[in-house]
Protein backbone atom coordinates (compact mmCIF):
# COMPACT_ATOMS: atom_id res chain seq x y z
CA UNK A 1 0.00 0.00 0.00
CA UNK A 2 2.84 2.41 0.81
CA UNK A 3 4.20 2.20 -2.75
CA UNK A 4 0.81 3.10 -4.17
CA UNK A 5 0.33 6.00 -1.74
CA UNK A 6 3.71 7.43 -2.75
CA UNK A 7 2.82 6.93 -6.42
CA UNK A 8 -0.42 8.85 -5.87
CA UNK A 9 1.50 11.70 -4.27
CA UNK A 10 3.86 11.78 -7.28
CA UNK A 11 0.86 11.74 -9.63
CA UNK A 12 -0.65 14.75 -7.85
CA UNK A 13 2.63 16.66 -8.11
CA UNK A 14 2.90 15.73 -11.80
CA UNK A 15 -0.68 16.85 -12.44
CA UNK A 16 0.03 20.24 -10.88
CA UNK A 17 3.34 20.80 -12.61
CA UNK A 18 2.58 19.46 -16.08
CA UNK A 19 4.53 16.21 -15.75
CA UNK A 20 3.43 12.71 -16.69
CA UNK A 21 1.09 11.22 -14.10
CA UNK A 22 1.50 7.53 -14.92
CA UNK A 23 -0.77 4.89 -16.35
CA UNK A 24 -2.15 2.90 -13.45
CA UNK A 25 -5.66 1.51 -13.26
CA UNK A 26 -6.65 1.22 -9.60
CA UNK A 27 -10.13 0.71 -8.23
CA UNK A 28 -12.00 3.55 -6.56
CA UNK A 29 -11.74 2.32 -2.92
CA UNK A 30 -7.96 1.92 -3.15
CA UNK A 31 -7.64 5.27 -4.94
CA UNK A 32 -9.73 6.96 -2.24
CA UNK A 33 -7.59 5.44 0.53
CA UNK A 34 -4.36 6.63 -1.09
CA UNK A 35 -5.71 10.08 -1.95
CA UNK A 36 -7.07 10.49 1.59
CA UNK A 37 -3.64 9.65 3.00
CA UNK A 38 -1.95 12.19 0.73
CA UNK A 39 -4.54 14.79 1.71
CA UNK A 40 -3.98 14.10 5.40
CA UNK A 41 -0.23 14.51 4.94
CA UNK A 42 -0.75 18.12 3.82
CA UNK A 43 -3.98 19.08 5.59
CA UNK A 44 -4.00 17.34 9.00
CA UNK A 45 -2.34 18.58 12.16
CA UNK A 46 1.38 17.85 12.36
CA UNK A 47 1.28 14.97 14.83
CA UNK A 48 -2.14 13.33 14.82
CA UNK A 49 -2.84 11.14 17.83
CA UNK A 50 -6.03 9.57 16.50
CA UNK A 51 -7.35 8.32 13.17
CA UNK A 52 -10.94 7.24 12.60
CA UNK A 53 -12.78 5.43 9.85
CA UNK A 54 -16.52 5.76 9.49
CA UNK A 55 -17.84 2.95 7.34
CA UNK A 56 -17.14 -0.69 6.62
CA UNK A 57 -15.47 -3.03 4.21
CA UNK A 58 -12.11 -3.21 2.48
CA UNK A 59 -12.09 0.52 1.73
CA UNK A 60 -12.16 1.30 5.45
CA UNK A 61 -9.22 -1.01 6.15
CA UNK A 62 -7.34 0.40 3.13
CA UNK A 63 -7.77 3.94 4.50
CA UNK A 64 -5.95 3.07 7.70
CA UNK A 65 -3.22 1.11 5.93
CA UNK A 66 -2.67 4.00 3.50
CA UNK A 67 -2.39 6.56 6.29
CA UNK A 68 0.32 4.40 7.90
CA UNK A 69 2.62 5.67 5.12
CA UNK A 70 3.08 8.88 7.14
CA UNK A 71 1.24 8.53 10.41
CA UNK A 72 1.43 6.19 13.38
CA UNK A 73 -1.50 7.35 15.50
CA UNK A 74 -1.77 5.87 18.97
CA UNK A 75 -5.49 5.36 18.59
CA UNK A 76 -7.61 3.99 15.75
CA UNK A 77 -11.35 4.52 16.01
CA UNK A 78 -13.66 2.41 13.85
CA UNK A 79 -17.43 2.40 13.62
CA UNK A 80 -17.41 -1.20 12.36
CA UNK A 81 -16.26 -4.21 14.41
CA UNK A 82 -15.01 -6.15 11.36
CA UNK A 83 -12.80 -3.22 10.35
CA UNK A 84 -11.43 -2.98 13.89
CA UNK A 85 -10.63 -6.71 13.88
CA UNK A 86 -8.82 -6.39 10.54
CA UNK A 87 -6.65 -3.63 12.01
CA UNK A 88 -5.63 -5.42 15.21
CA UNK A 89 -2.07 -5.84 13.87
CA UNK A 90 -1.35 -2.09 13.56
CA UNK A 91 0.24 -1.64 16.98
CA UNK A 92 -2.24 1.11 17.83
CA UNK A 93 -5.11 0.91 20.27
CA UNK A 94 -8.02 -0.10 18.02
CA UNK A 95 -11.49 0.68 19.34
CA UNK A 96 -15.00 0.29 18.02
CA UNK A 97 -16.76 3.54 18.82
CA UNK A 98 -20.02 5.32 18.07
CA UNK A 99 -20.00 7.70 15.11
CA UNK A 100 -19.79 10.78 17.38
CA UNK A 101 -16.55 9.54 18.98
CA UNK A 102 -15.08 8.71 15.57
CA UNK A 103 -15.80 12.25 14.40
CA UNK A 104 -13.76 13.60 17.33
CA UNK A 105 -10.50 12.11 15.98
CA UNK A 106 -7.69 14.22 14.51
CA UNK A 107 -8.08 12.58 11.07
CA UNK A 108 -11.40 11.08 9.94
CA UNK A 109 -12.10 9.11 6.75
CA UNK A 110 -15.83 9.22 6.09
CA UNK A 111 -17.03 6.52 3.71
CA UNK A 112 -20.76 7.05 4.15
CA UNK A 113 -23.40 9.23 5.76
CA UNK A 114 -23.62 12.94 6.51
CA UNK A 115 -21.36 14.99 8.77
CA UNK A 116 -22.69 18.06 10.55
CA UNK A 117 -20.66 21.07 11.66
CA UNK A 118 -21.77 20.46 15.24
CA UNK A 119 -20.09 17.01 15.10
CA UNK A 120 -16.61 18.34 14.25
CA UNK A 121 -14.09 20.15 16.43
CA UNK A 122 -11.55 22.69 15.19
CA UNK A 123 -8.35 21.16 13.86
CA UNK A 124 -9.98 18.01 12.50
CA UNK A 125 -9.15 16.83 8.99
CA UNK A 126 -11.89 14.97 7.10
CA UNK A 127 -11.56 12.97 3.91
CA UNK A 128 -14.96 12.41 2.31
CA UNK A 129 -15.45 9.44 0.01
CA UNK A 130 -17.90 9.75 -2.87
CA UNK A 131 -21.33 9.40 -1.30
CA UNK A 132 -20.43 11.02 2.03
CA UNK A 133 -22.03 14.42 2.56
CA UNK A 134 -21.84 17.41 4.89
CA UNK A 135 -24.37 19.92 6.11
CA UNK A 136 -24.45 23.55 4.96
CA UNK A 137 -22.90 24.86 8.19
CA UNK A 138 -19.82 22.65 7.79
CA UNK A 139 -19.60 23.56 4.12
CA UNK A 140 -19.39 27.24 5.15
CA UNK A 141 -17.00 26.71 8.07
CA UNK A 142 -14.32 24.37 6.66
CA UNK A 143 -11.38 24.74 4.27
CA UNK A 144 -12.28 22.62 1.21
CA UNK A 145 -9.79 20.81 -1.03
CA UNK A 146 -10.72 18.84 -4.14
CA UNK A 147 -8.41 16.65 -6.23
CA UNK A 148 -6.98 19.47 -8.41
CA UNK A 149 -6.36 21.61 -5.30
CA UNK A 150 -4.70 18.65 -3.58
CA UNK A 151 -2.39 18.35 -6.58
CA UNK A 152 -1.37 22.00 -6.22
CA UNK A 153 -0.87 21.52 -2.47
CA UNK A 154 1.27 18.38 -2.92
CA UNK A 155 3.39 20.24 -5.46
CA UNK A 156 3.97 23.10 -3.00
CA UNK A 157 2.14 25.62 -5.19
CA UNK A 158 -0.43 26.44 -2.48
CA UNK A 159 -0.37 26.07 1.28
CA UNK A 160 -2.17 23.32 3.15
CA UNK A 161 -3.32 23.76 6.72
CA UNK A 162 -2.87 27.26 8.09
CA UNK A 163 -4.00 27.18 11.70
CA UNK A 164 -6.59 25.23 13.62
CA UNK A 165 -9.25 25.16 10.94
CA UNK A 166 -11.30 22.18 9.85
CA UNK A 167 -9.94 20.83 6.58
CA UNK A 168 -11.93 18.66 4.20
CA UNK A 169 -10.68 16.66 1.21
CA UNK A 170 -13.53 15.87 -1.14
CA UNK A 171 -13.03 12.84 -3.38
CA UNK A 172 -14.92 12.98 -6.65
CA UNK A 173 -13.84 10.90 -9.63
CA UNK A 174 -10.27 10.41 -8.29
CA UNK A 175 -8.91 10.37 -11.83
CA UNK A 176 -5.40 11.35 -10.73
CA UNK A 177 -5.24 8.77 -7.95
CA UNK A 178 -6.74 6.01 -10.08
CA UNK A 179 -4.19 6.70 -12.81
CA UNK A 180 -1.15 6.63 -10.55
CA UNK A 181 1.36 4.00 -11.58
CA UNK A 182 3.34 2.31 -8.81
CA UNK A 183 7.09 2.26 -9.17
CA UNK A 184 8.70 -1.18 -9.36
Amino acid sequence: MTGYVLAVERAYVAAATGGAAGAGDHDAPMAFAAAAAVAARFLAIGTPRSLAVIGAGPAAVACVRAHATWFAPRELRCTDADVAAALADTGAEVRVVPRAQALAADIVCVLDGEVAATDIRSGTHLSLAPGATVDAALRARAMWVDEPELARTAAGLVDGRQLDEITVFVAADLAIARGAAESP
